[in-house]
């Protein structure tokens, strides 16, 4: 790891002593972090926490295979097909302009308080992001490599598998990452309005109607993190799978 990663992150926890030590902002407010520290070793000492985690990341991991699943064929075929993109474009951007929030009580009609509206929920927003990546990834791919392709009269099929398919894989998977930061914001706020005993989300809620605020920023931070170990690791396979990106 380089060292410059941790100089923000320090900067930061830095600043934060030193507000909280001034008693700039009332501690009901912002608690030191030795405070918000102790609390996240007594939570994963308790095993308070895992049940949680667990709920949140199987929320997110249902709901973004299920985006996948229909982000990316739909977004190949819409990147491909001139006649497709015409057709889809005015409603794939009618629906990107529409604030996922604003649809909570359209799922909750139609899928109840259970786990499927939340799911449903987290795949619809991660969808979208995943299907505008994935389409213009194919309609902005070098056109060079499908020229080769036609002149060596390569199958239709053939174009698409080999040519058309690995130009979009980093759109693709910048749209992956993308999309999975999303997914956690959305399943994070399913579980806050949408009702839950479980999940991190419900946790940070519950926790600020009780003023018990550092169990609120341990929350808050545990999210964070999570978020970003997750944004790491599609780095990580990205990096592995479309290796050739840029050369």
């Amino acid at each position: 790891m380089k060292r410059s990663i941790l100089v923000a992150p320090l900067l930061f926890l830095l600043l934060w002593v030193l507000i909280t030590s001034f008693s700039l902002v009332n501690p009901l407010f912002l608690p030191s972090p030795l405070r918000v520290a102790l609390v996240l070793v007594q939570s994963f000492t308790s095993g308070e926490f895992f049940q949680d985690i667990g709920m949140t990341l199987v929320r997110l991991a249902a709901g973004f295979v299920l985006g996948m699943v229909l982000g990316i064929p739909l977004g190949l075929f819409m990147g491909y097909y001139q006649k497709v993109y015409d057709y889809l474009d005015f409603l794939v951007d009618f629906f990107r302009s529409i604030p996922v929030a604003s649809l909570f009580p359209l799922f909750l009609v139609v899928f109840g308080i259970g786990e499927l509206s939340k799911i449903s929920t987290t795949a619809w927003s991660t969808s979208l992001v995943i299907l505008i990546n994935t389409m213009y990834g194919v309609r902005n791919g070098k056109k060079l490599r499908i020229m080769v392709a036609k002149t060596m009269k390569a199958s239709e099929y053939q174009i698409f598998v080999k040519a058309i398919v690995p130009e979009a894989l980093p759109e693709i998977f910048t749209g992956l990452r993308t999309a999975i930061s999303i997914g956690l914001i959305v399943v994070v706020l399913t579980e806050m309005l949408m009702g839950t005993k479980t999940g991190l989300g419900q946790r940070i809620f519950n926790a600020s109607l009780m003023y018990q605020v550092p169990e609120m920023y341990a929350a808050i931070f545990l999210t964070g993190l999570l978020g970003f170990s997750l944004n790491k690791v599609f780095v990580v396979i990205g990096n592995r799978v479309i290796h050739w990106a840029g050369k």
